[in-house]
């Protein structure tokens, strides 16, 4: 491994960690975590597989009113969210991190209101992920997306962002609105 490479993988595991505090010490944050729970992942530099995405191992959840994590961060550790993190990242390579949270109309719409570009990824079993994704790019790529669920399916919405801290302080200011 590269020097380069392993500074790159300190600090993807840094920011994790950094970003779990930072919803750990939100009192509302735990509101928003959808009934699947949720994963904060981000992924290295140039990222192509889901090993070069490290989440939280068994999601976060919530206990006694507060977001928890049942273990430190690890590569691999998310698929879902990691491989949708992937496809973004084909897009727009900027977008390191990601996080999911409970879908609302509401939600949708406040985050709307405060200047939070979010789009509709109309899930569509005949487009890939890739497909929708860039069906949501108007004026660059959209910084959230959403999906309103179905039978059998809870909908989420997922944040985007550089990395781990913006995408966490993003989801502890939504939880604000």
């Amino acid at each position: 491994m590269s020097s380069a490479n392993s500074t790159d993988h300190y600090y993807v595991l840094g920011q994790l960690v950094q970003g779990v505090h930072i919803l750990v010490a939100s009192s509302k944050v735990y509101r928003l975590l959808p009934e699947i729970r949720s994963n904060l992942v981000m992924a290295l530099a140039n990222a192509t597989s889901i090993q070069e995405v490290a989440g939280i191992p068994g999601r976060l959840t919530h206990v006694f009113g507060r977001i928890t994590a049942p273990a430190y961060p690890a590569w691999g550790a998310s698929l879902y969210t990691a491989s949708i993190l992937l496809e973004i990242m084909k897009l727009d390579s900027s977008r390191r991190s990601a996080m999911e949270i409970r879908y609302s109309t509401e939600a949708v719409a406040l985050m709307r209101d405060n200047g939070i570009s979010i789009c509709d990824l109309n899930i569509d079993e005949k487009s890939t992920i890739k497909e929708m994704l860039a069906s949501c790019i108007v004026d660059g790529l959209s910084e959230a997306f959403y999906t309103e669920g179905g039978f059998a399916r809870e909908g989420a919405i997922i944040i985007t962002g550089s990395d781990a801290v913006g995408v966490a302080e993003r989801v502890v200011q939504i939880a604000e609105f």
